[in-house]
């Protein structure tokens, strides 16, 4: 009998410390300053405390508010993660259950490298750096913004203003879990946004899903992030993200992928859009394997890109979606990727199954973040118009659960491109909608015959033609003037192959483009 009670308050004793302890972080703290309540909060300036005195399964709790890595001038005084700790932000501070937290009307816990003087130039070299950890160290509902590691570049230095994911070194890992978090406003001479060392025998791989990554500038390579993997491993899993306005002065303006020297950086990127970052070459992403010295190429550089857009991402030089290097490869398949310009050897590598080369239709790419000022709510300027022909274009395989509003992630039986799944209750007002064309596609899908009518309220020149899925013509309808007037087509597919088609019409005022299944 004595036996099994003992066996009971060991087992109970586990389960307790499975469940894990939380500690409680607000901006000014509460009560007994202990973190044991938010009654009783740690303050702000305690937030590495409360991280760094957690143990396995414990949780860190921050209300709204910005915690700034030191009040200080140190400028190398950054946070940090741990293993096995979850640390979770954006809290009203009234929360008794972590499903109880609303990330839905915008993120609120702000950690800042804004120290010293007001602008950047004395900023933190990194808002957060990590070493030795792995996907058990979560953060999760953050902007990390206004860091600047401007210091003369090294294996340590000027590199990863928002999240530095030092890996580097035989034996070395450093893989996080980064979710639900907004990188922005953050500057290095590489990886202004994150840079992942995984350098010389490291591995610094992170899990980063439900993210924004915008606004930040490398004043070398990877202004949004850098992997890293020469002679090493810098391999993330990148998943409903958006890559979005950053900056290379030189090349990589959203994301670098270095593997020479026999390294590794074979980011997987899934649902993820890529648009208006700028460099000089590689205005969207850098696939590199070259060797570091002494000349020649090795290791790999095999990005892969599946049910992504890469749209209006400019380069002053060579590649404005992608860039290759040292015989690396651009894998890509069912993404819409802008091709213009991309000429040989920045061609996307292997057979490309299910991409398109057609404009997505985002409902205001020029204002990504949304009139509301915050990232992932729904106002949001990179979801998908009804029109777009990205919905329901993309490959099921694997995918999350819901997208980057934790909208369900497939709404009508085939997963959309891109981080946002459409839903028809979103109000998205198009230009064709402003226009008033009332352009009707009817049947679709249809096995023969496809009926179009539009009406113009002006007169206007006109294109109106039929692409297959790889952007090649299939048919002109119209081509020229129309006066003002009710119009009437109709289109013969029977001898078309089964698939997916594009309808196309351009006026000189706008394009709008509707998606045509062909059945038998």
């Amino acid at each position: 009998m004595k036996k099994n009670i003992l066996l009971s308050i060991f087992l109970i004793a586990i389960v307790l410390k499975s469940q894990g302890a939380i500690r409680y972080v607000t901006p000014l703290g509460a009560g007994a300053l202990n973190g044991t309540s938010w009654a009783n909060a740690f303050p702000g300036t305690s937030l590495q405390t409360a991280i760094t005195s957690s143990g396995i399964g414990d949780e860190v709790w921050v209300a709204a508010g910005t915690y700034y890595t030191t009040t200080t001038t140190n400028r190398s005084i950054s946070f940090s993660m741990k293993n096995d700790v979850s640390i979770y932000g954006s809290f009203t501070g009234t929360e008794t259950l972590l499903s109880q937290r609303l990330l839905t009307t915008g993120l609120t816990s702000i950690l800042s490298g804004e120290i010293g003087a007001i602008g950047i130039g004395d900023n933190s070299y990194h808002v957060i750096h990590n070493t030795a950890l792995n996907n058990t160290a979560i953060i999760d509902g953050f902007i990390i913004r206004e860091a600047n590691d401007n210091r003369v570049v090294s294996y340590t230095n000027g590199l990863g203003g928002g999240i530095f994911n030092q890996g580097s070194g035989a034996g070395g890992v450093c893989s996080p879990t980064i979710r639900n978090c907004i990188i922005t406003n953050n500057r290095a001479v590489f990886g202004g946004g994150i840079f992942n060392d995984g350098y010389n025998g490291g591995n610094a791989s992170p899990i980063i899903s439900n993210c924004i990554i915008s606004n930040n500038t490398a004043t070398s390579g990877g202004g949004g992030l850098d992997n890293f993997g020469v002679a090493g491993i810098a391999s993330p899993t990148i998943t409903n993200c958006v890559i979005y306005n950053n900056t290379a002065t030189q090349r990589a303006g959203g994301m670098y992928c270095w593997g020479g020297n026999s390294g590794n950086a074979n980011p997987t990127v899934l649902n993820t859009v890529f648009a208006n970052n700028t460099a000089v070459d590689g205005g969207g992403v850098v696939s590199d394997r070259l060797n570091e010295s002494g000349g020649g190429s090795s290791g790999n550089s095999n990005p892969n890109f599946r049910n992504c857009i890469f749209w209006g991402n400019t380069a002053s030089g060579t590649g404005p979606q992608f860039f290759i290097l040292g015989g690396a490869t651009f894998v890509a398949t069912y993404s819409d990727i802008n091709l213009t310009g991309q000429l040989s050897p920045h061609v996307v590598s292997g057979p490309a199954t299910g991409n398109i080369i057609t404009n997505p239709l985002f409902s205001n790419i020029a204002l990504g973040v949304g009139v509301d000022g915050n990232w992932m709510t729904t106002d949001d300027g990179l979801q998908l118009q009804s029109s777009s022909p990205c919905i329901n274009a993309g490959d099921n395989t694997g995918v999350p659960l819901t997208d980057i509003l934790t909208n369900n992630r497939i709404l009508n039986s085939i997963v959309d491109m891109g981080a946002y799944e459409f839903s028809s209750t979103l109000t998205v007002v198009t230009e064709i909608d402003k226009q008033n064309i009332g352009i009707v596609l009817f049947p679709n899908p249809t096995s023969n015959i496809l009926n179009i009518t539009f009406k113009s309220s002006e007169t206007d020149n006109i294109v109106l033609a039929l692409f297959d899925i790889n952007g090649r013509l299939v048919n002109t309808i119209h081509q020229g003037q129309i006066a003002i007037g009710t119009y009437n087509y109709q289109v013969d597919l029977s001898q078309q192959k089964c698939g997916i088609y594009f309808l196309t019409l351009k006026t000189t005022k706008q394009e709008y483009t509707q998606k045509i299944m062909r059945t038998e």
